[in-house]
């Protein structure tokens, strides 16, 4: 999807119901998501990754431990740079690997694994990039602000799998629906953001 379609639907974007979808401190604190439609097939999102708001993260390190997805998605720069990390699983215990079910935040133990960088993905305004259910990437917490556009499909496996290094945690933020005027506010920084891209 371009950039001409997200704006498209942010203008016509129902504040009131994307409250319901939306999510603050998705991930990390200070990492939100704006709904712009969901159903069982199709979810579209905005990610507004921005350091600046973040606590405990860091330019240059992994925004989220690298992990993968119950479904396909595509993910398109709408402003800002970002790089994109994939991984292969590689003979080593560098890393505990947990199925994960993130309604419940249930991690099993499936055991420990190394982890191979494959690739480091630069992505601008306009370029975007696509994993499937298998594909492990995390994101490199950016230098600047950054608005991502996601395209998700319908989830077709029941668990996706997190890999966290040795002697790491995965803390959660305090997440939570944003309120109306919360919506309205980050519409307008996305239109914001797309226009000076």
């Amino acid at each position: 999807m371009n950039a001409t379609c997200f704006r498209r639907m942010l203008v016509e974007l129902d504040c009131a119901a994307a409250t319901q979808h939306s999510i603050v401190n998705h991930h990390v604190a200070g990492m939100d998501y704006l709904c712009l439609h969901r159903s069982d097939k199709l979810t579209v999102k905005l990610y507004f990754i921005d350091p600046a708001f973040m606590r405990q993260q860091v330019p240059g390190t992994y925004l989220v431990t690298p992990h993968t997805h119950r479904y396909a998605f595509e993910s398109t720069v709408l402003a800002g740079n970002l790089i994109h990390a994939r991984f292969k699983e590689v003979y080593g215990d560098t890393y505990d690997r947990f199925e994960y079910a993130p309604e419940t935040r249930a991690k099993t133990d499936i055991g420990a694994i190394g982890l191979e960088t494959t690739d480091l993905e630069l992505h601008n305004p306009g370029s975007n990039y696509w994993c499937g259910t298998s594909d492990i990437h995390t994101l490199v917490v950016p230098q600047s602000a950054v608005l991502l556009g996601l395209v998700q499909f319908g989830d077709t496996v029941p668990k996706s799998t997190v890999y966290l290094r040795k002697g790491s945690r995965m803390d959660y933020p305090e997440q939570r629906n944003p309120l109306q005027g919360e919506v309205f506010r980050l519409r307008n920084i996305a239109l914001e953001m797309m226009e000076k891209a």
